[in-house]
Formats: C-alpha cells, structure tokens, sequence
C-alpha cells in the first residue's frame, strides 16, 4: 500500500497465552489480552489479537499483522504469558513449547529482537511491552544459541536496548519475577489497561504511573521497567476531536418546526445504512464506503453502536474508535479497511439522533480478496495478503486478474509483483522483469528479492552474482525472509562475496524463525555434517527437519524418509542408536521441469487461494542452470546462481543430497 493510504495508522498485536500443554497453566494471560485488546480499540489502534497460540500459529498471526503494519506510524506488540531469556536473549513460549531437547529453544520459541527487527523495518516507531517475566517452568537449563549451548537464565528477562524511536517495556525489572496477582488480571496488565485510556498522555508518563501502581499493588516486590530511545511523543489516547461533535443549537421555534423534517431525514438516513451490503477489498488502503446519504441536518448526530469486530473504520482526518461520533454531513466519508488474515463480514451499527428522535441502523461489510491476489499471490510475502501459490499454481488467468487490478489500483506495489509471478509463469520473461521492476520501485520488498534472483540465475539476462546479493542484502535488512536466507546462504559460503558464518547463520536462523522452510533445511544439513566451524550435532538437525516437516515440506520429508530406509530406528526418530551407522544412497535426480511451462496444477476457479503449507519460495531450477553445481567445496550449497529459496520445485538446498548420509 502506499504510505498516504497508512496515514497516521496505528496497529497493535496483542497476545495472552495461558493454556501451556506441557507445562501447568497461566491464570491471567488470555484475560489479560482480551482487556488490553479493548484498551488500544478504544485508542483507535487495529488491533490483532491472539490467545494461546502455538508456534505455528504465532507465525501466521504475526505474517498478517507485519502487513498490517507495513508504513505505519506505532507498531505495539503487547504479550503476556511464558517468557524467558538465555545468554541475554529473551524468548516468548508459545503453548505447544515442549523445550526438551537442546535444540528445541530455537525452533519452537519466538525471540524477541526478532520480532524487534521486523518491527523495525516496517514501522516508525515500535513499542513492545512484555508481561512475561515469570519463573522457567520447563526443566531443561541449557540450550544451543548460534554455535553455542548455553545456559538459561534463571529468572526473568534480560534488558533489551532498542533502535531509535523504540520503547521496550517489561512487567518487571530485568532478572526479576512478575507475579500473576489476585484478580483476573495481572497487576501489569490490570495497571496498563487503566492508565492508557487517558487522554493526550504521553506514554513515558503512563509507564510511569503504571509503575507506581504495580509496586503499590505489589507492596513493591515488582518495579516495572522500561528502555526507551524515543524521540517522537506516543500518545495512545488522543482527546476528543470536539470540533467535529459540535452542534448548533437551534431557536425553540427552529426546533419544532424541523422536527418532523427532521424525524423524515433520520428514517431515510437509516434505511439507506441498512440497505448496504458492502464488498471491501483487502490490502488496498482505506476503501470509501461511498453511502451516498442525502441527511446533512446539522443537528442530526450518528454515533458508533456497534464498532466492526476486525479491521479500522475512519474519515480521511481522523480513525475512529468504538466511541467515536460523527455529523451526518460526514457519514458519506466514511472508509473502512478489512483487517488482513479476517475473512468474516462485520457490521456497523449507528444510533442516529437530534431533535429528540433516534433510530439504530445496521450496515454490513464483507472484506473480499482481489483475483490477482488469489492467482498470484505468494507464500511469506510480509507484504501479501493471502497464504499464495507457487508458481505451478498459477493459472492462465493470472495475468488478466493482476493487469486488472494494476489498471484499478495503481499505487499497490503488491498487484504489480504478483502481476510480475504471473507474467513469469506465463513465460513472458521480458514483461515481468519490468512488472517486477516496477513494484520494487513502489516499495515492494518482495520484489527486490526477486530482482536478485533474476541476477543470480541469468533469467533473460548475464548472470550477476555480486548484482544478487546487493539486492539481496536490500532485501534482507527490510525483513524479507527469502532474502534473509539467500544473503545468509551467500555469506556463510562465501558465494560472491567474502565470507561470514556467523552473520550468514544468524541470517539463516532468522528466516527459519520466519517459517522459511528451505532456511530450515539448509541448517538441518549444517547442523548435520558440521560445516565452517559450526558443530556437527544431528539432534539439532533432526529438530530444524522435523520443524519443516510441521510445515510440510517436501525436502524435508525426503530426507528423513531416505534415512528410514535405511534403517527402522531413524524414522522412529532415535538419533543417537544410529549415530555409528552410515549408508550412502545414490539420488537420481528427476529432470527439471521447464521453468515457464504450462502449469501441472492449474489454478481452481472457484476455491480461492490454496491452504497455506509453509513452503517459501517459488523458482524452479533456471533454464540453462545445472542442478548438481555447487559453491566451492561446501557440497550443501547451491552455486553462485541462488536457487535456495525456492519452493515447490526448490533445488537450492539440495547441493548436499545427491549422496545423502542418513547417520541421523
């Protein structure tokens, strides 16, 4: 979307995980994040919430709520719950979190400076506020971290330093204990809930007071804490707009002489609310409801009965909130965005007024996704809107839907990617490099990414590797899981430029973190065999296969189904029985299919987008491109040529499979 549609937006994910399953339960969490959900929908903010989450969960409520987020002014994480910190970095446990094994930290807990980092590259400024500072519950201490296994800490959260313009805030100081309090709420979150609603305060100044009220509420035994580098005032709370309510009181003869008129334009008002069933696209900015009412009475006020469950409701000056009034002279300007990820219709209710006379009015909007969107959309796009299709899945109609939506949304920089994928799959090379070109161009980071592979693989142009990572690297430090693994793969191998294991394994981490699969398979086969000074530990391998496994990738269960053949115990998940056994199995490897060929599996005209499978990439092997290449002599890594992001038809973290050791 373009920034002037995400003027002054405002979005908050709020999440309360209490129902642990292997571990007791959290009195207060889901109830905190329910009350807290209302607080900052009263603010005016868009508010994502989510209760008791697991891991997998947590990845797609926070893919929708980053592309919520994308050009906003605030972006608000607020998670209570199970949290704590190893070697000073702090982690939030999902309720599936099991964290048994050492390697079970990284793939079934979310780090915070991860979130902190997206965060960063999507919004202005970033608050995260943390009631998550109770006592490890989980009896394993020691962890792998990186390339290293290391302690957790005992108690508390360690200190976060953010960015510029960031905010961090916890329950309690660093190394301390929250407590979870006598009532429903937690003492932190029942302070935060009263103290945000006033209005014009600043939010030092209400941490401030939050503050005052825990240790009163606590007889001190909890201090709540915060880091902030703020330089922007955060208001939550904004007074209200008084100019916009106010009414011109009529003469007592004006009075009863308008009355009936009056009473005539209030019926007429609400019949011509109800009589609107409205479609509203996703993903396109503040969509002008167009209501078209005649009432510009000056003494007829509509207040909100009924806020929309999901999504913002606004007038081009202001959002508003669920206690938000308006002229009728201002009802034609109503706009409304759908929350991205919500399908469900919502409605708006209105009590009109004046004069005496009052009417409710109930009028439905039903969000809808765009054909471009449903044809062409991709999968972990952080600027997307729907799960996506790989490229095999993309119609002969894709092009016709995003041209379509291009011509009718031109300012979208999404419509002219997927305008770009579907151009591609239709093997119009030429064409999609400048639909590509021109939605990177409009901010779109998806395809800055995709200008890399372009450079990498020679698609109708000299291949490039130094030109792929710098787009890469763009890319990455936007966000953008594929270019994070592909800027990781190129520094850990040292493809086309100078090598750094470290930041390239970070890179790596950081996208699996993201739900990128290949990213997963590509550490599982590090981890596996050992490489660049990185310890071999094949139960840290296991665990990132088996993670893809949950997303149901198809690497990842060759691998794992090759070693089952190889013997009962590795498919029973036992690695150490098998640790001395190692048999090589010759791969032979099926023929690329052609890269822009018909697809084998057409899009369905009538089912919308394809359940989500977690596969992140999209790029069958180039033309011209050998699948056997490798870098150097890292036999697990693709040539200078990236293919690791690759989806359905990936062959890029398939260097090191050809001779597969299935010592698991």
């Amino acid at each position: 979307m373009t920034m002037d549609a995400r003027a002054d937006r405002r979005v908050a994910l709020v999440i309360g995980n209490s129902e642990y399953r292997e571990i007791p339960a959290l009195k207060n969490p889901d109830k905190d994040a329910e009350d807290v959900s209302k607080t900052f929908r009263l603010a005016g903010f868009e508010v994502f919430t989510g209760k008791d989450l697991t891991r997998l969960q947590f990845e797609e409520q926070f893919r929708d709520y980053l592309a919520a987020a994308d050009g906003a002014d605030l972006a608000v994480v607020y998670y209570s719950g199970h949290g704590f910190q190893i070697g000073g970095e702090n982690f939030l446990i999902p309720v599936d979190a099991s964290l048994k094994d050492p390697a079970d930290m990284e793939v079934q807990a979310i780090k915070v400076n991860d979130v902190l980092q997206q965060l960063r590259s999507k919004s202005k400024i970033q608050v995260i506020i943390l009631d998550a500072c109770r006592n490890n519950p989980f009896p394993r201490k020691d962890y792998w971290l990186r390339d290293q296994m290391i302690v957790a800490g005992g108690t508390g959260l360690a200190q976060v330093t953010g960015s510029q313009n960031t905010l961090i805030a916890f329950a309690t100081e660093p190394g301390a204990v929250a407590y979870d309090g006598s009532g429903d709420l937690s003492p932190f979150s029942s302070a935060f809930s009263r103290r945000a609603l006033a209005p014009n305060q600043e939010i030092r100044s209400i941490m401030a007071a939050v503050r005052r009220d825990v240790v009163k509420a606590t007889n001190g035994k909890q201090v709540p804490w915060e880091n902030s580098s703020l330089i922007d005032d955060v208001v939550l709370m904004r007074g209200a707009n008084t100019e916009a309510r106010q009414v011109i009181a009529p003469s007592d003869g004006q009075q009863q002489q308008g009355l009936t008129e009056r009473g005539i334009r209030i019926a007429t008002a609400a019949k011509a609310i109800e009589d609107h069933d409205i479609s509203v696209p996703v993903g396109v900015g503040p969509v002008p409801l167009k209501l078209g009412l005649a009432a510009s009475d000056a003494s007829i006020i509509l207040k909100l009965a009924n806020y929309p469950a999901t999504g913002t409701l606004s007038l081009p000056d202001r959002v508003l909130s669920p206690q938000s009034d308006l002229m009728a002279a201002e009802v034609n300007d109503l706009r409304y965005e759908p929350q991205i990820g919500a399908a469900a219709p919502v409605e708006i209710g209105f009590q009109i007024g004046g004069g005496g006379t009052s009417k409710r009015a109930t009028m439905k909007l039903s969000p809808s996704v765009d054909p471009c969107d449903q044809a062409a959309g991709e999968p972990l796009d952080l600027q997307g809107v729907v799960p996506g299709r790989l490229p095999n899945e993309i119609g002969g109609g894709a092009v016709e839907a995003c041209a379509a939506a291009v011509d009718t949304y031109p300012d979208v920089a999404r419509f002219h990617y997927e305008l770009g994928r579907a151009l591609l799959a239709a093997g119009k090379v030429d064409e999609a490099r400048q639909a590509i070109q021109d939605a990177a161009d409009k901010g779109h980071v998806r395809a800055v990414f995709q200008l890399g592979y372009i450079a990498s693989s020679g698609l109708g142009t000299a291949m490039d590797t130094t030109k792929a990572n710098g787009f890469y690297s763009k890319a990455s430090d936007k966000g953008d899981p594929y270019a994070m693994a592909a800027w990781g793969r190129a520094l850990f191998n040292g493809i086309g430029v100078q090598r750094d294991t470290g930041k390239g394994l970070d890179l790596l981490l950081q996208a699996a973190a993201m739900g990128h699969v290949n990213a997963m398979t590509d550490l599982a086969m590090i981890f596996k065999e050992g490489r660049n000074s990185v310890p071999a530990d094949p139960a840290r391998a296991l665990a990132f296969l088996k993670a893809g496994i949950e997303r149901q990738n198809v690497y990842s269960m060759s691998i794992l189904g090759l070693a089952g053949r190889s013997t009962q115990t590795v498919a029973v998940c036992k690695p150490k029985i098998v640790r001395k056994i190692v048999t090589k199995i010759k791969v032979v490897r099926i023929p690329t299919p052609t890269v822009f060929g018909t697809p084998v599996k057409p899009i369905q005209n009538d089912t919308g987008p394809v359940p989500w499978r977690g596969t992140d990439g999209d790029h069958p092997e180039p033309k011209g491109g050998s699948s056997n290449s490798t870098s150097g002599s890292d036999s697990g890594s693709t040539s200078g040529s990236d293919t690791g992001s690759t989806g359905g038809l990936d062959t890029g973290s398939t260097g090191g499979f050809d001779s597969v050791s299935t010592g698991f």
